[in-house]
């Protein structure tokens, strides 16, 4: 364990007063683990690869398979108007298959298993794991305050949890919940923990720019407002320091047509700006996307138009993912400079014809006029793209065990299809494959 966990570790653990043992700690806690087993496959075509990044070899392929154990301890708080917790979480990962040849960068491609060396420069790792930590403290029963390792979900920081292990940030957070309907959240983070990543203390940076040491935090609130059942506001802002500020506003409406029918419509924008010493350039931004959706009984059609206007990608930070823009999809984000994508979507829930727990969705995504001609030093793979052009296709299908000695085992199968045409250089060929099984267990 590295030295910064272990003084964490020790700073919370003293930090938990003599009380934590009594009343409410124990007996409002949980303690669940998560198995979860991950293949992972790229293929790369028409002449597209990777770089090993440990001898500098070109891949045409990336296969990885590695199994993980995410077990994870909620505490309860101590009693009183001022109560206190702790969260600890152990993730642990295992390569079950994948050589120096066939294991990815180490990041995101495919990023299962992490490689040696700062800035996973070297060969795969065999087995990996990390601690996070939380010191919690709640206040007259609908204010906390955290400070330690965190999974936060906001529309300008999301932690990824689509690799192995998922992402986390440390430092400090608020969430308040004393106004009905209304949730405010906020906090401070000054280092990130990559999905791949085996220590804590990683540099921020951005998806498309990457990391820099020069970045000391990111520092955001978001207020989250629900009228009713069928209309929800959020707002959201965010401070990349030195980088940029970023706002985003999300709308969602559904409405109700008679049984087993609903119209579903929603609206999500970002304005993002260069901020201080502006270390990606000048980035003056806006993005905006909008769908409409049909829900009959089992089936459910949605389609949605996203824009990227100004010379720059929609860019959010290093690593989060959470399908920020409607059209984000799994191979590609569809967030280039200029661009105009279009996509549709089906589900289906088989539970209509007896199988419960049985889902199936397909999209297709086509994105348009990539523009990279005026973009900044800071997204320099974009600046020789005049007419870019790609699209994707989506299969997933997932089923869920409703009951027994199983309940809640699921098994999900992911295929995507990703093509490139007009010169779109940024981004590749791909035919990606990931099989993912999950057992989750409550102990406690």
């Amino acid at each position: 364990m590295q030295n910064s966990t272990r003084a964490l570790s020790f700073s919370v653990a003293m930090s938990i007063p003599l009380a934590a043992v009594g009343e409410g700690f124990f007996e409002d806690a949980s303690f669940k683990v998560l198995n979860r087993n991950f293949y992972m496959t790229q293929d790369y075509r028409n002449g597209d690869g990777i770089t090993n990044p440990q001898n500098g070899e070109n891949k045409s392929r990336n296969s990885e398979w590695a199994h993980g154990v995410i077990a994870t301890f909620q505490s309860g708080f101590t009693p009183g108007v001022v109560g206190f917790g702790l969260d600890v979480r152990g993730l642990y990962g295992v390569k079950l298959d994948g050589g120096n040849g066939l294991v990815g960068n180490g990041t995101c491609c495919s990023g299962l298993i992490p490689r040696r060396g700062y800035n996973y420069d070297g060969k795969p790792k065999d087995e990996f794991g990390k601690i996070d930590v939380a010191l919690k403290m709640r206040l007259f029963e609908n204010t906390e305050l955290r400070y330690g390792d965190h999974h936060i979900k906001s529309p300008v920081l999301y932690s990824s949890d689509t690799r192995l292990l998922p992402q986390s940030f440390r430092g400090t957070l608020f969430n308040n919940t004393s106004i009905r309907g209304l949730t405010l959240q906020g906090g401070k983070l000054e280092s990130s923990s990559e999905r791949a990543a085996t220590a804590h203390n990683g540099d921020l940076g951005t998806a498309y720019g990457g990391r820099f040491k020069e970045s000391d935090d990111f520092v955001y609130v978001g207020a989250d407002y629900r009228f009713n059942d069928r209309l929800a506001v959020k707002l959201h802002h965010g401070k990349l320091d030195d980088i940029w500020n970023q706002t985003a506003l999300y709308v969602d409406w559904t409405q109700p047509l008679a049984e087993s029918l609903s119209l579903n419509a929603g609206f999500k924008y970002f304005r993002t700006r260069d901020t201080g010493k502006s270390l990606l350039g000048d980035i003056d931004n806006d993005s905006w996307s909008a769908h409409v959706g049909l829900t009959a009984g089992a089936h459910a059609f949605t389609l949605t138009h996203t824009r990227i206007d100004k010379d720059s990608p929609f860019d959010y930070v290093y690593n989060t993912w959470d399908f920020f823009l409607n059209t984000g999809s799994q191979i590609s984000d569809f967030n280039n400079p200029n661009e105009r994508t279009w996509m549709f979507r089906y589900d289906y829930d088989f539970a209509a014809v007896g199988l419960p727990g049985l889902s199936f969705i397909t999209r297709y995504v086509r994105g348009t006029d990539i523009d990279g001609r005026h973009v900044g030093p800071g997204y320099a793979a974009y600046q020789g793209i005049r007419d870019g052009r790609h699209w994707e296709r989506d299969f997933w299908v997932t089923y869920a065990v409703q009951e027994g000695p199983a309940k809640d085992l699921s098994f999900t199968i992911l295929q995507a299809t990703h093509r490139v045409g007009g010169g779109h250089t940024a981004e590749a060929n791909i035919d990606e494959l990931r099989l993912i099984l999950e057992y989750p267990l409550n102990l406690l």
